[in-house]
């Protein structure tokens, strides 16, 4: 599962919950209301040998809103990942809060995915399960 994946599931859900509401991702800016999305940080935490936690931290602004509006937007946000998360438990969310807007930026609210990844290994040239012994070489 990529960025891409959980930028997708969250995009769904915000359409799903707010069809007048655009999300806005590159281009002319909507006249109205609208989202912004954008991934905050990224973590990976290891786990053992080639098993990594990532904890993926995704950023909601809530652009050209009313400040009232802005505050209902927090349960709704959170309600909409949260219903997408019983669709596919794949996306299963760690942490949600909500911080109010400043002059000139909407409110955000943020969003903590919890994914266990696996590396895959590179296929490595046969190893050689057994030494040879040479001619005068001894075993003690």
């Amino acid at each position: 599962m990529t960025v891409q994946h959980l930028r997708g599931n969250i995009t769904a859900a915000l359409g799903q919950f707010f069809p007048d509401i655009p999300v806005y991702v590159e281009g002319e800016k909507p006249q109205s209301a609208y989202f912004r999305l954008e991934l905050l940080s990224a973590t990976y935490d290891r786990q053992r040998e080639g098993r990594y936690m990532a904890i993926y931290r995704f950023g909601i602004r809530y652009e050209q809103g009313s400040l009232l509006d802005a505050e209902a937007m927090a349960d709704g946000l959170c309600e909409a990942l949260d219903a997408r998360e019983s669709v596919n438990p794949a996306y299963r969310v760690v942490r949600q809060s909500w911080v109010a807007g400043a002059e000139e930026r909407g409110a955000l609210f943020t969003v903590d995915y919890m994914l266990y990844l696996q590396k895959q290994k590179q296929p490595e040239e046969e190893a050689e399960l057994m030494g040879h012994f040479t001619e005068g070489a001894r075993l003690k």
